[in-house]
C-alpha cells in the first residue's frame, strides 16, 4: 500500500500518530483505534523508509494481542513482519538464545508460582497464597531482592495477608526454595535478560542490531522491572513508538506505573507527546 492508502480513513489525530518520526508517545483511550494506530504506523514508517519490519519488535501484554498486531500486518499486504510478544516471551526466547551461545542449558521454568508456594507456606497461611504471591509480584516488579522488600512495602504502605514482615519472611523463603531448584520464574525473567544486556556488551549489541525499532503497546501497565528493560533494549537509541491511556492501568498490583507514559518526553528528550 501506498502512503495514502495506509493514511485513509483516519482522523487527524491518528493521522499524526502514524506519521510521526520517534520516539513518540500516543495517550489513546479505549476505542480510539489505536491497534489500528500501531497498525498503521508500522506500514507507514516502513513505506518512508524509517522502520525495518525486519529489525522490529512489536511488544504487547498478552500473546493475543500481539497475535493480532501481525495478523492485522499481513492483512495489509507486508511482505516482511515485526517480531511480536510479551515482555515475558522475548525476555525468555533471548535468554534462551545467550545460555545456548555460552553452552549453558537452560533453566527451567516455574510457571506456577501459586502452587508452589501453597506447599512452602505454612498451614496458617496457606488460605493466604495469592495474597503472598501478588506481594512478590510487586516487589519482582519494581526490581526488590527478599531483603529490600520491608523498607519498600512500608513507605507505600502494602497491607499483605499476615503483615509486612511475615511478606518479607515468605519472599525470602520463596526466593531459597526457586534457586535451590535452579529454576526461574516469569518475573526473573525480565530481571536476568536485562542484567545480561547490562553486564555483556557482546550479547547487547546483537540484540540491539536484531531488533533496531520498539513499538510497546499498553504502556501505562509497564513497571520498574520492564522500563529498565526497555531501557536495555534501547541502549543510546530512542527509536521508540509507546501507546497507551493512564486512565486504563490495572496492573498496579504487579508494581505497574502509568508514570512512565506521563512522563514519556522528561525520560526520552525530544519525543513527542501525541493525544
Amino acid at each position: 500500500m501506498d502512503n495514502d492508502a495506509l493514511l485513509a480513513g483516519l482522523d487527524e489525530g491518528q493521522r499524526a500518530a502514524v506519521a510521526q518520526p520517534s520516539p513518540v508517545a500516543v495517550l489513546a483511550p479505549a476505542g480510539s483505534g489505536k491497534t489500528r494506530v500501531l497498525v498503521r504506523r508500522v506500514a507507514y514508517q516502513t513505506e518512508v523508509g524509517a522502520l525495518d519490519p525486519r529489525r522490529t519488535l512489536c511488544v504487547a501484554f498478552t500473546r493475543e494481542a500481539a497475535g493480532e498486531l501481525r495478523q492485522r500486518l499481513r492483512a495489509l499486504g507486508m511482505r516482511d513482519l515485526p517480531a511480536a510478544g510479551t515482555f515475558h516471551s522475548i525476555a525468555y526466547a533471548q535468554l534462551r538464545a545467550r545460555w545456548e551461545d555460552l553452552g549453558i542449558g537452560p533453566k527451567d521454568l516455574l510457571t506456577d508460582r501459586l502452587s508452589v508456594l501453597r506447599r512452602l507456606l505454612p498451614a496458617r497461611l496457606t488460605a493466604a497464597a495469592s495474597g503472598i504471591d501478588a506481594e512478590i509480584s510487586w516487589a519482582k516488579g519494581r526490581g526488590l531482592a527478599p531483603e529490600e522488600y520491608l523498607a519498600a512495602a512500608r513507605e507505600v504502605r502494602r497491607r499483605p495477608p499476615g503483615g509486612q514482615p511475615e511478606a518479607a519472611r515468605q519472599f525470602a523463603a520463596y526466593e531459597k526454595h526457586r534457586i535451590a531448584s535452579k529454576r526461574v520464574d516469569f518475573d526473573d525473567l525480565i530481571t536476568l535478560v536485562t542484567e545480561a544486556f547490562e553486564t555483556d556488551p557482546t550479547f547487547a549489541t546483537g540484540q540491539r542490531y536484531r531488533f533496531r525499532h520498539l513499538l510497546l503497546d499498553e504502556f501505562q501497565d509497564v513497571n520498574a522491572a520492564q522500563f529498565r528493560l526497555l531501557r536495555a533494549w534501547l541502549g543510546p537509541s530512542k527509536d521508540v513508538t509507546v501507546v497507551g491511556d493512564p486512565h486504563q492501568a490495572i496492573y498496579g498490583w504487579n508494581g505497574a506505573d502509568a508514570g512512565y507514559l506521563q512522563r514519556f518526553e522528561q525520560q526520552f528528550p525530544g519525543a513527542v507527546t501525541l493525544r
